[in-house]
């Protein structure tokens, strides 16, 4: 029985930090297995918006308004503000803000953090605001006294109907004086919406930081990232400089050149960038473009042109062109010489860790035949490209309008890549696609029990 009950607690952490910190239905899961979770104690609890108990346990013990998780140092409602249980069953919005509310009429702290020594920035706004932003418990909060920051208002930022977002808006008095970070969310997902929606509420391109908290140039992040023309434009009206380098030195337009975005490169030159491209930047736009002719040209008119190139923008080259599927303007580069082991500087990866998680099936195999190494593993999550594949297969993003993860990760077992540490399990956290799942049977890999196993 001992063992049963130390099991059910294990499970019980596990459910709560699941219900916060996730991107999945795992919490789902959990409670779907083991039911008795929901009444298992004050934190699940919280997390699960039951205002009964929660009620009843403030009755009984006021002091647990205040008292924090021995865990992580959180108060009660960190926890009720944090929780994703508003999205994952949407009949429990209303709990959770009664569990807000009770918890704030007992002198719960609204701009309360938790210790000092375990992610002290951490308030109830900005809980309430990111992962799974809950309009709801922002909008308490904020007419409770909440106040907004830089980080909240960047928070709210990645949630695509911007309703957080906005209430924060109308909240803080001023804008200019408080963003900062902010405009980074919107820039990050391509959200043309956010960033109109800050830039009209008085945040300064001027002052922009990045994802980081890093003071950088704004139209460098923009061309950086990749991101469209109506954003550049936005910024640019709105007094962003047009030519302030990167932190390499790197100017916008330059950068704009060797990444093939003619649209950028007019538009900086519309506001007075000047054209400092050099022959290297275009050399790179021609390999974007698969323009075999003018690269061609510009190398063999300068034999020392590739040299000039670096590792970061070779792999940052190929990495584009392997996620697209280009693979005409990837076997340019390779034919011209590009390193086909050449990593990422973010996260160690190489091409075919790009054409995997893509599913770009062809990049992969002409990546492979050029050499890529199958068992080449990643400096973040110390992964070869077939664990890329496999989880790319369940994600499924968008870069590669002809995407097939099925024949991209048969490619890479075909070329010998091993799947040892790859498993099967009904609760992982990022399955892949019935598909690959079946071809990861078919090749050994084992299945794993599930939590109700």
């Amino acid at each position: 029985m001992q063992a049963s009950a130390d099991d059910l607690a294990g499970l019980a952490d596990e459910f709560c930090q699941a219900s916060i910190a996730g991107h999945t239905d795992r919490p789902v899961q959990l409670l779907a297995a083991r039911p008795e979770l929901a009444g298992y104690n004050l934190a699940t609890a919280l997390v699960l918006g039951d205002v009964d108990k929660v009620a009843a346990a403030i009755e009984a013990d006021p002091t647990v308004v205040t008292r924090r998780d021995p865990r992580f140092g959180w108060p009660a409602l960190h926890a009720a503000c944090a929780s994703r249980w508003h999205r994952l069953d949407p009949s429990r919005a209303a709990g959770l803000l009664a569990v807000a509310t009770a918890l704030l009429d007992a002198g719960a702290d609204v701009n309360g953090s938790p210790e000092p020594a375990r992610a002290a920035h951490w308030t109830p706004l900005l809980c309430a605001v990111a992962g799974a932003p809950n309009p709801a418990i922002t909008q308490l909060l904020l007419e409770r006294g909440a106040v907004p920051t830089d980080e909240a208002l960047y928070l709210a930022g990645f949630e695509p109907d911007h309703r957080c977002l906005r209430l924060l808006l109308d909240h803080t008095a001023d804008v200019r004086a408080v963003a900062r970070k902010a405009l980074a969310a919107p820039i990050s997902g391509d959200d043309v919406a956010g960033v109109r929606l800050l830039l009209q509420a008085g945040a300064d391109p001027g002052q922009y930081h990045d994802d980081d908290g890093r003071p950088c140039a704004v139209s460098y992040a923009v061309v950086r990232s990749n991101r469209s023309a109506e954003i550049m434009d936005l910024l640019l009206a709105s007094g962003a400089d047009a030519a302030r380098p990167g932190p390499d030195g790197t100017s916008p337009l330059a950068l704009a050149t060797s990444m093939g975005r003619a649209d950028l490169v007019e538009l900086l030159g519309q506001h007075g960038a000047a054209d400092d491209a050099t022959d290297a930047d275009r050399l790179l736009a021609a390999c974007v473009r698969a323009d075999r002719a003018t690269a061609e040209r510009l190398v063999s008119g300068q034999p020392g042109l590739l040299s000039q190139l670096t590792g970061e923008q070779q792999a940052s080259t190929m990495t584009g062109a392997a996620e697209a599927g280009r693979t005409d303007a990837l076997r340019l580069m390779l034919d011209l010489g590009f390193d086909v082991a050449a990593r990422s500087p973010d996260n160690g990866s190489t091409a075919l860790h790009a054409a995997a998680f893509a599913g770009s099936a062809a990049a992969a195999g002409l990546l492979i035949e050029r050499g890529a190494d199958v068992e080449a593993r990643d400096t973040e999550w110390d992964s070869t490209p077939v664990g890329w594949a496999v989880v790319g297969s369940g994600i499924q993003p968008a870069g590669n309008p002809a995407a097939d993860w099925l024949a991209t990760t048969r490619a890479l077992i075909e070329a010998g890549a091993s799947l040892d540490g790859i498993t099967l399990s009904p609760d992982d956290l990022k399955p892949p696609s019935a598909a690959v799942a079946d071809l990861l049977r078919r090749h050994g890999v084992r299945e794993e029990p599930g939590i109700g196993a």
